[in-house]
């Protein structure tokens, strides 16, 4: 198995390194009667080697490796069968039925032999690399056998996979999975349970995630797994060498199973999705801030915001396998997230997702705010470097294909190349803000500050036609955005919701949107109606967004000690086929502080202060509350453009 290293072309190409592991097994045929170890187990070997080494430069390494290995400890007399390696080959064989081998001259470079488009196996080539090694008895050179190894190149192969959330009933235990050339559908999943380290020789279930019930609470959890690649050849067992399974080292979960809050508000919104299930002329729309693992464990946010959480509950290891929960429960055709953690997108909603819900993913991430080293009060945002957090849409692949990504890194920067949207900039930029309704300003000293850390925020669009037997399905366009958030800041989200009405009047139909304004506030009249944009810099064609909770207004998204309010909004343009046909409703404040202090005293806790309740709690992953929307769509009846 070879790896080419991933590392960036560059003038000086000796930076380029060949990766190869070599697993030997122990199952020989018996007709060989041939035994190269005493210990009976498969051994690995791995190099790494410069792409410009010659074959027999490496074959004379890996005949010494492999020879050192099995002397190791052991004496040699003629009473032992010990086979030892003593040449080795590189050949071509043909794939077509032929038996002609083609062999590779010793003085070719690795990179010659492996790394070319001519002898890349993976590409759909008719023929294969073998890897031949020959080994003699030990006093007998005429006793020998070959063993042939077919080369894989590039193969599937775990980087990092761990079992760090909190594994409760109900909720999907999913493994953090890093690797390359993965294919999860083909890979295999075997998960156990078990109690003090006393693992069943049968695994309790098999697939890419888990979801553990009650009669696993106080057990726990181990997860072995054997990656594939999209053909279905194994990959490189997981692990150190140590461990010579084909499914490589088990993973453990260090938390036993435990069950799950009682999440009352939650269960009845699964119930109301159980009886508003859609057909196909309708599609369900998910937009939700899930609350940044960067954001929620700062130290600022933990001695001011969310000091009313306890620390166990604000760890993305306890909210996580509850946020994803909730998404699989939606059953929707879009999720739009907020405040994503690029590693959570990665590593653990992607994977999920997929398998799971068949659903697929894009992200952008917002831009980095840098902090001044001579002046930590001054920040500047690099617009070319990514943040650890952004947007994320993910869309069922089963009903909907991706047609284009697209979007805005940065949506001021976008301003910053529009004239009249640069003039609203300029203007505020030049001048002292206040906010009337807030009693908060900004100083003219920091009017620069504001506006460099709102030059981080981003839109992510995609494009999506949907899948059927028609040739000309319309398109639809699904956006997603974080807007700046400060008391003081509405005239920058004012700038900031023009931006992505004008951006958007030229993509032109639906728009997804967590807006950080109430319904009736300036913003949200900039988002939905433009206005502000002179007649020189109109487009052709200007949708007329609506927010899809127009009859059904809720009272609050966002709850923390002190403060709540409308801040997420769903928008969707009324100048198209979509219809909102209904939403799922969020009860008033009062009946959710009611519940939330019936759950707390139902766990043998007192609310001294209901003023210190809020959002995340034990009870809700996320200070936010999500917002889901179904649309009808006659999407077969007309075409979009």
């Amino acid at each position: 198995m070879l790896h080419d290293s991933n590392i960036p072309d560059q003038a000086n190409q000796e930076c380029r390194k060949l990766i190869a592991e070599l697993f030997i097994p122990y199952s020989i045929p018996a007709s060989t009667n041939f035994e190269v170890q005493q210990d009976r187990r498969q051994r690995r070997f791995s190099f790494e080697c410069s792409v410009h080494e010659p074959l027999s430069v490496f074959f004379t390494r890996l005949i010494s490796s492999i020879n050192r290995q099995y002397l190791k400890g052991k004496s040699i007399s003629t009473n032992n069968r010990v086979y030892l390696a003593t040449k080795a080959n590189l050949v071509c064989k043909s794939t077509d039925g032929s038996t002609a081998l083609t062999e590779f001259s010793n003085d070719k470079t690795l990179e010659d032999c492996f790394l070319s488009d001519s002898t890349n196996n993976n590409a759909s080539k008719p023929y294969q690399l073998l890897l031949q090694i020959n080994f003699s008895m030990h006093d007998y050179p005429e006793k020998n056998t070959l063993l042939v190894y077919v080369v894989q190149r590039n193969p599937a192969h775990i980087i990092q996979c761990r079992l760090n959330t909190i594994p409760m009933v109900g909720c999907p235990v999913v493994p953090l999975l890093e690797g390359e050339n993965i294919c999860l559908t083909n890979s295999e999943f075997l998960w156990f349970v078990g109690q003090s380290k006393k693992w069943s020789d049968k695994p309790c279930h098999k697939g890419f995630l888990f979801i553990p019930t009650e009669d696993h609470v106080g057990l726990s959890i181990q997860l072995k797994v054997r990656v594939r690649d999209i053909k279905g050849m194994a990959g490189v067992p997981f692990g150190t060498n140590k461990f010579f399974d084909p499914y490589g080292q088990p993973i453990e979960c260090k938390s036993p199973v435990l069950k799950a809050p009682k999440q009352v508000f939650h269960q009845q919104r699964y119930e109301w999705i159980e009886n508003n299930q859609l057909d196909s002329q309708h599609l369900r729309v998910v937009s939700y801030n899930i609350l940044a693992e960067m954001y929620a464990r700062s130290d600022f946010a933990r001695a001011h915001i969310f000091k009313h959480c306890p620390e166990a509950c604000i760890s993305s290891a306890y909210r996580l396998p509850l946020i994803l929960r909730e998404l699989f429960s939606y059953q929707s055709d879009f999720i739009c997230l907020q405040e994503v953690d690029r590693w959570v997108y990665d590593k653990y909603l992607l994977n999920a997702l997929r398998s799971h819900r068949n659903m697929d993913g894009i992200f952008l991430a917002k831009r980095a705010v840098i902090t001044d080293p001579n002046d930590p009060a001054k920040v500047k945002v690099d617009t070319k470097k990514e943040k650890g957090e952004g947007c994320a849409i993910f869309y069922r692949r089963a009903r909907f294909e991706l047609v284009s990504k697209c979007g805005l890194p940065s949506i001021l920067h976008y301003a910053s190349t529009v004239p009249f949207l640069s003039t609203m900039l300029n203007n505020f930029n030049s001048t002292t803000l206040s906010c009337s309704s807030t009693g908060h300003s900004f100083s003219e000293e920091n009017t620069e500050t504001h506006i460099q850390k709102s030059l981080s925020q981003c839109l992510i669009s995609g494009i999506f036609r949907e899948k059927s037997t028609t040739s000309q399905s319309p398109l639809l366009i699904v956006s997603n955005a974080h807007f700046y958030f400060h008391p003081s800041a509405s005239p920058i989200r004012i700038i900031q919701a023009r931006t992505v009405h004008y951006y958007l009047s030229k993509l032109a139909l639906d728009y997804r949107q967590s807006d950080k304004q109430c319904p009736g506030s300036d913003v949200y009249t900039a988002l939905t109606q433009g206005d502000g944009c002179p007649s020189d810099e109109e487009v052709a064609y200007q949708p007329v967004f609506e927010s899809a909770y127009v009859n059904n207004p809720p009272e609050f998204t966002n709850w923390v000690p002190g403060f709540h309010n409308v801040l997420d909004v769903i928008l969707y343009n009324t100048d198209s086929d979509l219809k909102c046909i209904h939403v799922l409703p969020i009860d008033p404040l009062e009946r959710i502080k009611e519940l939330l202090i019936q759950l707390i005293n139902e766990n043998g806790q007192i609310v001294q202060d209901s003023s210190e309740l809020g959002l995340p709690n034990a009870y809700f992953p996320s200070d936010h509350i999500a917002l889901v929307a179904d649309f009808s769509w006659d999407s077969l009846e007309h075409t979009s453009e």
